[in-house]
């Protein structure tokens, strides 16, 4: 039975060779091999069939969810349905939506559920105060905390969530009790008119 994992925003933002690892699963049991029915080939048949097997189900890519390690690798595309919530100190988040470094939040996994131009919230404590435009996955060889002048520090090069250049709208929605059930990444359906 799977165990669960869990893992707090501080670790997150470290670099990856630095992230806690989650205990490796248990692999699960080989299941035995099935026996092949035969069947008798009538006489002039070809044993290679013109057609593919209806089990045979054409196979479609899955989408890339390896983060870009290099300036030079390519970023992949979000393609998830959902809108994300970023947790950040109260005491960062005027860093985070008035500073120098406001047009990008670093992250060091791939947030797979994220939408395409979909819109990351800034969450503090039990609210979501602020929220913009996601642009996509990008790489910085140089990622900072966002955090006052004399205490930021460098969290290394990786990759990070580029956002828009028009800014942050601030806004306040209660996330209710249940907010510290959540481990990882936060996501929030959206409705139509991006509420």
């Amino acid at each position: 039975m799977p165990q669960p994992w869990a893992t707090c925003t501080d670790c997150m933002l470290l670099p990856h060779d630095m992230q806690p690892k989650p205990p490796a699963p248990e692999p699960p049991p080989k299941p035995e091999p099935k026996k092949r029915a035969s069947r008798a080939k009538a006489p002039g048949q070809s044993t290679r069939s013109g057609s593919r097997s209806s089990s045979a189900k054409a196979s479609t890519p899955r989408p890339s969810t390896r983060l870009p390690k290099a300036d030079t690798d390519e970023p992949p595309d979000l393609f998830g349905d959902k809108d994300l919530a970023y947790e950040v100190p109260e005491g960062n988040l005027r860093f985070h939506v008035q500073g120098p470094d406001s047009e990008w939040l670093p992250i060091s996994s791939m947030p797979k559920e994220l939408r395409p131009h979909g819109l990351v919230y800034l969450s503090v404590d039990d609210r979501l105060v602020a929220r913009c435009r996601v642009k996509g996955i990008g790489f910085r060889a140089r990622r900072w905390t966002h955090e006052a002048p004399g205490v930021t520090s460098d969290v290394g090069p990786g990759a990070t969530l580029e956002l828009h250049k028009d800014g942050w709208d601030f806004m306040s929605f209660d996330l209710g009790p249940d907010r510290d059930e959540v481990h990882g990444y936060r996501y929030l359906a959206p409705l139509p008119d991006d509420s």
